[in-house]
């Protein structure tokens, strides 16, 4: 089964770059206010990027925090990267391996796939 990159992510102090095979390629400036991002929100994104029940328990809180603290995150395990997360506004944007590219609503709990 081949994977094909929907999304690119990358983060240079205080900017995040994405680049998106549909959307093309935007700026955020995280030096803006972030909207806080709820233990529900960290749940719902990370089941929909296919994190285990138990992934979720043991790297929630640091992804809830560091999304907080720099409007973006990546998990790893090993040398793979599982998931990207940016969040912009009231959207949490994530690329995820196992499960693609999609943008989470915080308002309305919506997800859209890019």
């Amino acid at each position: 089964m081949g994977h094909r990159v929907e999304a690119i992510f990358a983060v240079n102090g205080d900017y995040i770059y994405v680049t998106s095979r549909l959307k093309g390629s935007c700026l955020y400036d995280l030096r803006k206010n972030q909207p806080a991002v709820s233990a529900e929100y960290v749940v719902q994104v990370m089941l929909r990027a296919g994190f285990s029940d138990e992934q979720i328990l043991q790297l929630g809180t640091d992804l809830r925090n560091e999304l907080a603290r720099s409007g973006a995150a990546q998990i790893s395990v090993g040398d793979k990267v599982e998931a990207t997360f940016a969040v912009r506004g009231d959207y949490v944007y994530v690329t995820a391996y196992k499960r693609g590219s999609f943008i989470y609503e915080m308002k309305t709990g919506r997800i859209r796939s890019f």
